[in-house]
């Protein structure tokens, strides 16, 4: 898979390998504009670089999530779920520890605090540590396995082996 594929389009599948390696470099592009390195200073290339850094983002969880076998929609979700959640605990800590704030609302804040975290947990449960689909789903091919060339497979008669052991246990490792 080429690079401009991996980052910019919403079809197909990756693996969690791929997804977490795509992840980290995001999150060192993001640390560098927010660190505000000197050839950033220009406030438009830094609006081109964070709708990038977005529609990467939305293009590789849309295909990890086609490799679990859901819609890449939820990619959608995904995203604003973790923006509410950056927005609320803003909200909440402002409130805690610069407001007074009414018994009920301040048990209503933390239940959606509670609610925010669960949800967070699951999305990264799902995202990096599930695997995906086991072979051909409806988004593609498995992205973990590479269709065997006829090439790679010695003929049964040099083995001694029934062909369906062939094929279901793989080529054989050549050292």
């Amino acid at each position: 898979m080429d690079y401009a594929r991996l980052l910019f389009s919403f079809y197909g599948r990756i693996n969690r390998a791929r997804y977490i390696a795509v992840q980290l470099a995001l999150i060192a592009v993001w640390l560098a504009l927010w660190i505000k390195s000197p050839l950033l200073h220009w406030q438009a290339l830094n609006w081109v670089a964070t709708i990038a850094l977005i529609w990467i983002n939305l293009a590789t969880t849309a295909k990890r999530l086609h490799d679990r076998n859901r819609s890449g929609w939820w990619a959608a979700a995904v995203l604003v779920i973790n923006r509410l959640t950056y927005v609320y605990y803003g909200l909440f800590f402002g409130l805690y520890f610069g407001a007074d704030v009414l018994g009920v609302w301040e048990l209503l804040l933390v239940m959606g605090a509670v609610a925010l975290s669960a949800l967070q947990t699951w999305i990264f449960i799902e995202l990096f540590f599930m695997i995906g689909t086991d072979g051909p789903n409806r988004f593609g091919t498995d992205p973990t396995r590479s269709p065997p060339k006829s090439s790679d497979i010695p003929p049964a008669q040099s083995l001694g082996v029934p062909d369906f052991l062939l094929h279901r246990a793989g080529p054989v490792a050549r050292g």
